[in-house]
């Protein structure tokens, strides 16, 4: 391969998407929108990077064993640097795309107008118990799980208004949570996201503007305001082995 091969071309995207064998093995430098986490996709335009139209989208392949997922560049301008292949590669994401050398985040650029309905949810079991909470959602979806150790916070994403339920777990201590038999309801509320700003959803994935505190006790589950879940360090999330 000659050396002017292995230098970086500023090229456009639409021209890699529509012809990626001319690219092939070649090193390039593109611009697009970024989508992510999971597999990491780049876009030409915004209408197809809201509507995650992979039929109009480059897969930029990670290197796994890197760990980083790239959470803080979705939806957002981003430059992408690495080699076009198709060939497998132990630890990267497999298929016909870029091999990642290197992502920023084009700051000169305004961020694209995607909506992500997503909320986080932290939650702060104030029990000697450990507990397994259930969000079931008020619409078609399928429910989350999650489990929470005496006095743990944890945060998870709520995908729409839903019910929670928590009931405490039964079992020895050695045995993983998730295995324990589930034992008496304590609690249950219904999680709507009215308190949220109305812009909540064209901000960052970790943004404080959609993030929802909530106390567990035993009898009851109470939404936190933000400045005082702050206060008492609720937004500090411990995950001990389970």
């Amino acid at each position: 391969m000659s050396v002017a091969l292995k230098v970086a071309l500023s090229t456009d995207l639409l021209d890699v998407l529509a012809n990626p064998d001319k690219y092939n093995e070649r090193q390039v430098d593109l611009v697009g929108i970024a989508r992510v986490p999971g597999y990491f996709y780049l876009f030409a335009d915004v209408d197809a990077a809201a509507r995650v139209d992979l039929s109009k989208a480059l897969l930029i392949r990670k290197n796994n064993f890197a760990g980083n997922e790239y959470r803080d560049l979705d939806r957002q301008w981003v430059r992408v640097i690495g080699m076009v292949s198709s060939e497998p590669r132990i630890g990267w994401d497999s298929g016909t795309g870029v091999l990642l050398k290197s992502a920023e985040l084009l700051r000169d650029r305004p961020p694209p107008h995607i909506k992500d309905p997503t909320v986080v949810g932290v939650f702060q079991n104030t029990t000697g118990a450990p507990l397994v909470v259930n969000l079931v959602p008020r619409s078609n979806g399928g429910r989350t799980t999650f489990f929470l150790r005496p006095y743990e916070t944890d945060k998870t994403p709520i995908e729409g208004e839903c019910e929670a339920v928590v009931c405490e777990l039964k079992g020895p201590d050695n045995v993983p949570l998730y295995k324990r038999q589930v034992g008496r309801r304590i609690a249950t509320c219904t999680i709507t996201f009215r308190s949220l700003p109305s812009d909540y959803e064209y901000s960052p994935e970790w943004s404080a503007k959609r993030t929802l505190y909530f106390r567990i006790f035993i009898d009851r589950i109470e939404l936190v305001a933000a400045f005082e879940a702050t206060n008492c360090k609720i937004s500090e999330t411990k995950r001990p082995a389970r």
